[in-house]
């Protein structure tokens, strides 16, 4: 057994390792460790000693380094490594996972490493790489183990021991001549059922499949819904063409949440690190812009109002307090709502309940803030006027923002728009618009 060994103290082994000793004694060292741990620390070294460890790892290890490493140390890799040794590494992955880095090189070296793979490997995963970016098929194994409904069991396993499979199998799918998928029988229960009994008599015809065009977010909704393993893929023609295990499903929720994140701050998508200047700025430009555009339009309702700030300058010092809890109440309600989304959650028949529900807690919320808020400001200011004016409107701004944070990501998602971007620059810079005309228009009300 392996001692368990942090993450800086499994580094700080392996680069005194290797800068001490031979060629051939960190070949044998790097043989003895998960090449899952050794994927995790590889971002720790530069790239010269990347390039050296991943050289002196065999085969099978540097396949699992390569799928399980972070994506700039990945493309470092790729970078550097001769399109010879990369095939083979990659005949040793499944056709998903090399589809995800023949995707991440040139278009020259992905034709020649096509050229360099078996036939049937390369048909695979140019296969995948025709699916939509992001759908189930563009994360799908192409391997699976089908069998005939009026199969024996026997004749079954027997097929089964002739096969050669990059990944564990969970399921046996059935099907027809045309391929058609009608059920599937576990592997346990293949192996316990008595000799002589046909594939039909104990197979599960009640199962759950996806499209090849589905989100690779509703793949992972079904598998963690309904607690499966593995989940059968078919085309337009209700053919099985491959299937999403749940190790697949691990790293979609990752990178989904990753993006979620970047889309809240404004990234648009996730950066590795990996991106020009120029692209990062093409990233990130277009909300900075948008959102400089948000404060001008702020800008132009205070100009509106300027005659009754002049009257009361006491009310300038208190349109930060306004903006900021109608921006960051918007963005508590909208992050409830797009989590509720993307975990499968919302009920979309049932928006009108949601909506109420949030309104009754903005509306509690609004109340303790505009008690706090009104007797701050009177006392502060020496103005019953003022706290009033303060306090009326922090309550409208808390539900008004809600309002917004709720309404925004639900109908974007009606729009097929990603909600997340709700979560964001979008609902802080309408807030803030907003929420600045509902304090100045109740102290012109008020004061006039």
């Amino acid at each position: 057994q392996e001692e368990i060994q942090s993450f800086e103290e499994r580094a700080e082994e392996l680069q005194a390792f290797i800068e001490t000793s031979p060629i051939e004694e960190v070949k044998k060292y790097l043989a003895e460790k998960e090449p899952e741990d050794i994927a995790d620390i590889l971002s720790e070294f530069s790239t010269e000693n990347k390039i050296k460890i991943f050289n002196a790892l065999d085969v099978e290890s540097a396949a699992v380094v390569l799928d399980d490493t972070d994506p700039q140390t990945r493309l470092q890799i790729l970078q550097k490594i001769n399109n010879e040794d990369l095939a083979k590494v990659l005949g040793e992955m499944p056709a998903d996972e090399v589809a995800d880095v023949i995707e991440e090189v040139s278009e020259e070296d992905r034709e020649d490493l096509l050229e360099l793979l078996k036939k049937e490997e390369a048909e695979d995963v140019e296969e995948i790489l025709r699916y939509p970016e992001d759908s189930a098929g563009r994360i799908m194994n192409p391997e699976f183990i089908s069998v005939g409904e009026n199969d024996e069991i026997s004749s079954a396993i027997d097929h089964i021991r002739g096969l050669e499979l990059d990944e564990d199998v969970h399921y046996v799918y059935v099907v027809n001549d045309n391929m058609e998928l009608k059920g599937l029988v576990p592997l346990r229960k293949l192996l316990t059922s008595r000799p002589g009994t046909k594939i039909d008599e104990i197979m599960e015809k009640d199962l759950h499949s996806i499209s090849v065009k589905t989100d690779q977010e509703e793949a992972a909704n079904v598998i963690r819904k309904y607690d499966v393993v593995s989940l059968p893929v078919t085309n337009s023609k209700g053919q099985l063409v491959g299937r999403i295990t749940v190790d697949d499903i691990i790293d979609v929720i990752d990178e989904e949440r990753a993006e979620d994140i970047s889309k809240m701050t404004g990234t648009i998508e996730e950066e590795h690190g990996t991106e020009s200047t120029l692209r990062a700025t093409q990233n990130r430009l277009p909300w900075l812009i948008a959102c400089m555009f948000g404060s001008i339009v702020t800008g132009l309702v205070i100009q509106m109002f300027e005659v009754t700030l002049a009257e009361t300058i006491a009310l300038v010092s208190f349109i930060p307090v306004i903006t900021a809890t109608g921006g960051n109440s918007g963005v508590q309600a909208s992050t409830v709502v797009v989590r509720s989304i993307a975990l499968g959650h919302m009920d979309f028949n049932k928006v009108g309940e949601e909506i109420v529900r949030q309104l009754k807690i903005a509306l509690s919320l609004g109340i303790v803030c505009a008690v706090v808020l009104s007797v701050l400001a009177s006392f502060w200011k020496q103005s019953s006027a003022v706290g009033i004016i303060t306090g009326l409107s922090i309550l409208l701004v808390v539900v008004w923002s809600n309002f917004v944070g709720v309404f925004a990501p639900v109908t974007l998602k009606k729009l097929n728009i990603d909600p997340a971007i709700a979560s964001g620059p979008f609902i802080t810079t309408l807030n803030d618009i907003i929420g600045v005309f509902i304090y100045l228009f109740i102290a012109a009300v008020f004061l006039h």
